[in-house]
């Protein structure tokens, strides 16, 4: 099977950060305790069972820290045929919080205080803290790393803290890599492709396909023109545009030679920017004009005009079919397309319109402001949609384009004057006035807006501690609902997420996207191992 994807990886260690598109690359290689099925809940993966709360193998105690246990899976092994067993989770802990190295994702280590070996197929970690997550520990999460293989280079590293690039700079991070998923690597030509084998040992059996190989194409007319041609048997997320699924539903599918999966993937929003210093109007900040601007956006336009009507559009952060998503968007203060009201909260708010028509205070001080999308397509084609409306109802909006190459500049993402585009990374932690980026952390954290609330803290340090899922549930949505009336962003569709698979390919599953703390993501390959090519 040939399979298709946009970005390189730089390793195969499951922990060290890159972004969503590596972890898609990583999961044919690695496996963790708990695997996210397509419905988005967790299932045993190398653990035998996950724990349960308030069961022997999850204990609460008096003072908060709390106990898991976990059994593996009997007869474990590593790519390389070596068992693998609870003495592989130990050395990995060790690893991941060495201070020495520093380069790995924190969470879950950071909440624990041991872990140890019980036998070779018990672990039970200690944790300082709760954990609502401990039960899922997931794919970049807490995987083993194997001990047969690093202990001795990392043995060298705890005896002197600078032979960490040398420990880093292994060949096992890379071409020699040693996991336990569900193919073991065979090859890596960098910046072309990668080829794996079925792994017989893998924890849910054997893969049905013994061989795949994963293209690296960088340009989506490329994978486009792959696609076409009958090259690739499936494009993984974000290989191809929502323009490109429309070509290939036309052309491709039309010829009955695949089907293109459309799925809802991340929020898109608009950051809207509440800081004093840096805002463009002070009239920002009244929620009452927020508000009479979140009922100048037609989404309806931006379904048909961007999306041909097959968009994911909403004002409800969590998307449709998770089991939470109509108690949000039933407790959420909504803000329909309403000319009406525009005018009506604009009044309340002190302005009227002037002789050009746009929304001035009575001084004359007319109110301006400004919206910069990310550069490409798809957000462009939104922004000319948004300010257009605005316009026409009285917003006095100019439009400015953030270019591809300032996207992950951190001070670009918070210092803006009016509002500006964010694809993804809505968590419930996002608003936290802990997340505010200032110089002062050098612009660290996921709070664009600057929006600071009391209660929002208050309801996610209870959310953060709760074990409980309905009740941490209640939290969620009880942040979702300030949000809404507060009104630091504006929600406006779910991203779509675009899939390719080629008639024949059997098992390829959209599943649920993440939403927030609450939900983590379904990748489209999770259960890869099951799939089958004709």
């Amino acid at each position: 099977m040939t399979m298709v994807l946009r970005y390189e990886v730089n390793d195969f260690a499951p922990k060290i950060p890159g972004g969503s598109s590596p972890v898609i690359t990583k999961r044919l290689f690695n496996a963790s305790l708990a695997l996210i099925d397509g419905g988005g809940a967790a299932q045993p993966y190398l653990a035998e069972a996950l724990p349960a709360l308030n069961s022997d193998a999850w204990r609460v105690f008096p003072d908060g820290r709390m106990e898991t246990t976990y059994k593996l899976r009997p007869n474990l092994t590593w790519h390389d045929g070596q068992l693998l067993t609870a003495d592989d989770f130990v050395f990995a802990y060790r690893v991941y919080t060495a201070p020495a190295i520093a380069v790995f994702i924190p969470t879950p280590q950071d909440r624990m205080e041991s872990v140890t070996a019980v036998d070779p197929r018990t672990i039970v970690i200690r944790w300082r803290a709760p954990y609502p997550d401990a039960a899922a520990l997931k794919d970049s999460e807490f995987e083993p790393l194997p001990r047969h293989l690093l202990e001795t280079g990392f043995a060298g590293v705890e005896q002197d803290p600078a032979m960490r690039d040398s420990f880093l700079g292994l060949p096992f991070w890379t071409t020699e890599y040693v996991g336990a998923g569900p193919y073991r690597l065979e090859r890596w030509d960098p910046g072309s492709q990668i080829e794996g084998t079925a792994f017989a040992g893998h924890a849910l059996g054997k893969p049905k396909i013994d061989r795949v190989i994963v293209r690296i194409i960088g340009d989506e007319n490329a994978t486009l023109t792959t696609v076409m041609a009958g090259n690739a048997d499936f494009t993984a997320d974000f290989t191809l545009r929502f323009e490109h699924a429309l070509i290939l539903q036309r052309q491709w599918a039309a010829e009955n030679r695949g089907t293109v999966m459309l799925k809802r993937s991340g929020p898109v929003s608009n950051s809207i920017q509440l800081r004093p210093e840096y805002v463009a109007h002070p009239g920002q900040l009244d929620v009452r004009v927020r508000k009479a601007m979140a009922h100048g956006i037609d989404r309806q336009a931006l379904n048909d005009g961007v999306f041909e009507g097959q968009g994911f559009v909403t004002e409800n952060v969590v998307p449709e079919g998770l089991p939470y998503s109509a108690a949000v968007d039933q407790a959420i203060e909504k803000h329909p397309y309403d000319p009406r009201r525009v005018e009506q909260l604009m009044a309340e708010a002190g302005f009227t319109r002037d002789r050009e028509g746009m929304f001035a205070a009575a001084s004359g001080d007319r109110f301006r402001t400004e919206f910069r999308a990310i550069a490409g397509p798809e957000f462009e084609r939104s922004q000319a949609i948004m300010v257009d409306t605005w316009r026409r109802l009285g917003f006095d909006v100019a439009s400015t384009i953030l270019p591809a190459n300032m996207v992950r500049d951190a001070e670009a993402r918070h210092v803006f004057a009016g509002m500006a585009t964010r694809g993804g990374g809505l968590l419930e932690r996002t608003h936290l006035t802990s997340e505010i980026g200032t110089p002062a952390n050098r612009w660290v954290g996921e709070n664009r807006s600057g929006w600071s609330d009391s209660e929002y803290d208050r309801l996610y340090d209870l959310f953060s501690e709760t074990l409980d899922v309905p009740t941490r549930t209640q939290h969620a949505i009880a942040m979702h609902r300030l949000e809404s009336e507060h009104i630091p962003i504006f929600m406006l569709y779910h991203a779509i997420q675009v899939n390719t698979v080629v008639k024949g390919l059997q098992g390829p599953d959209p599943g649920v996207p993440g939403s927030g703390n609450l939900t983590p993501g379904t990748l489209a390959h999770w259960n890869i191992h099951e799939w089958t090519l004709q």
